[in-house]
């Protein structure tokens, strides 16, 4: 929400609260009918009155129309924008970035000697095909062949994406941030 729309977001709540206060006096009838009457009587001869009447009624209509259509728009393009989108015969397929890391955490903690995974996943969809490539941080058991482990998870996550999403040869990219003997965050201890 822009400052334009805060501000006036603002000035009608600042309105509302106004209006609720005046109402409620009224209601506990603080003040006398009579007085109150004669008050709204001259503010209803005023043709401010009547401008601020249609300037409320404006910011209304615009938040209703804003909060149905403008904010609604934003929310499918946000989704959009943090998915891999992938085309098939049939049609086109929305998967969370968020999905698919897991799926790729998940494959790599399957590797004997990783203790952790994290992976950020960049999607995109080029001429009809998608374009997936994954970052992937390992910590691993210290002592553990870098190499050999690091190839495995390589090849096991692209067999995973393959066969899970359909899309060959997707690039992995591992650097490992820690060789480590200490309890992994992702097991449970027995106490």
């Amino acid at each position: 929400m822009g400052i334009i729309n805060r501000f006036l977001l603002f000035v009608y709540a600042g309105v509302v609260l106004l209006v609720t206060l005046f109402l409620a006096i009224f209601l506990m009838k603080s003040v006398p009918i009579g007085v109150l009457s004669n008050e709204i009587e001259f503010l209803m001869g005023q043709g401010v009155t009547l401008n601020a009447l249609l300037c409320f009624a404006a910011c209304s209509a615009y938040f209703l129309l804003y909060a149905f259509f403008v904010g609604e728009k934003k929310k499918v393009e946000e989704v959009q924008e943090d998915c891999v989108r992938i085309r098939t015969e049939k049609g086109e397929v929305r998967i969370s970035k968020d999905a698919v890391a897991s799926l790729t955490d998940r494959e790599a903690m399957s590797v004997s000697g990783v203790r952790e995974s994290s992976t950020v996943v960049e999607g995109s969809l080029k001429e009809g095909e998608a374009a997936v490539s994954l970052n992937m941080e390992l910590i691993l058991t210290a002592g553990a062949s870098v190499p050999e482990i690091t190839s495995t998870v390589k090849e096991a996550v692209q067999n995973r994406i393959k066969d899970s999403l359909g899309v060959e040869n997707a690039p992995v990219e591992i650097s490992v941030r820690e060789l480590s003997n200490a309890p992994s965050e992702n097991q449970r201890r027995v106490h």
